[in-house]
C-alpha cells in the first residue's frame, strides 16, 4: 500500500517537465528530510531534558523523605533507609 501511495505523490513531485535534474522533486525530498531531522533533534533534546529533570526531582524527593523521617524519629537512619528503599 505504501508503494502505491508513493507512486501517486511521486508522479506529482518528479514531473516530466523537470527532467533530467528533477530540481523540484529533490528539493522537496531535501525539505522533508530536513524537517524529519529537525523533529528528531527536538525529540532527543526534549527526552534528555525530561530525564535530567526527573533524575533531579527523584534525588530531591528521596532527600526530603530521609530528612522528614529523621525529624519524626530519633533513630531516623534505619527508618529513613527503609522508606527510601520502599520508594524505589
Amino acid at each position: 500500500m505504501g508503494a502505491n501511495i508513493a507512486g501517486i505523490y511521486g508522479a506529482q513531485i518528479f514531473r516530466q517537465d523537470d527532467r533530467p535534474r528533477y530540481r523540484r522533486g529533490f528539493s522537496i525530498n531535501i525539505g522533508v528530510l530536513t524537517f524529519g531531522l529537525a523533529l528528531a533533534t527536538v525529540r532527543f533534546v526534549d527526552d534528555w531534558r525530561r530525564r535530567k529533570s526527573s533524575k533531579v526531582l527523584e534525588e530531591q524527593s528521596d532527600d526530603d523523605v530521609v530528612q522528614a523521617s529523621r525529624e519524626i524519629s530519633p533513630d531516623g537512619s534505619e527508618k529513613a533507609a527503609s522508606i527510601v528503599n520502599e520508594r524505589k
